[in-house]
């Protein structure tokens, strides 16, 4: 019985120690980065976020349009994204076919710490993608309210 009581209270001390994110959310070179982009139309779309600022250029060769835009990232939209991400469940997404073929827009998420990048391509369909659904949501609004701006 004191074995299983043991083994409980261990496992207790794991679970609520797990602190994964904690590392990242106060590091000032955490980067958020999405890219969309599309060939024979000549879309291409980029966000970054860091913790100071927020990057937006967009570039439609077909439309003949051309956008570029830096804002201060607000402290709000920053706990948001960060409370949000978790980097176990991103590393695990995994990368679907490219559309550039097809002329799909092709998309990639990326994010960077202490200049180390993980990314994928076309993740959207994947399950761990979908259970970050709250992190990626925050990044496709930003990249909306940016967008509007264009059109």
């Amino acid at each position: 019985m004191k074995i299983i009581v043991v083994c409980l209270a261990l496992v207790l001390v794991f679970v609520s120690c797990d602190k994964s994110n904690e590392i990242i959310k106060d590091d000032k070179s955490l980067i958020f980065i999405y890219r969309c982009s599309s060939g024979w139309v000549g879309l291409d779309e980029n966000l970054k976020i860091t913790e100071d600022s927020t990057y937006y250029s967009f570039y439609h060769e077909l439309a003949e349009k051309s956008y570029q835009t830096s804002i201060k990232t607000s402290k709000e939209q920053w706990d948001n994204l960060t409370k949000t991400f978790n980097l176990k469940t991103f590393t695990k997404i995994q990368d679907e076919s490219c559309g550039l073929i097809y002329d799909i827009p092709t998309s990639r998420f990326s994010v960077s710490i202490n200049g180390e990048i993980y990314s994928f391509y076309n993740g959207e369909c994947d399950e761990y993608f979908k259970q970050m659904q709250d992190f990626f949501n925050l990044i496709f609004e930003q990249k909306k309210i940016f967008r509007n701006n264009v059109e």
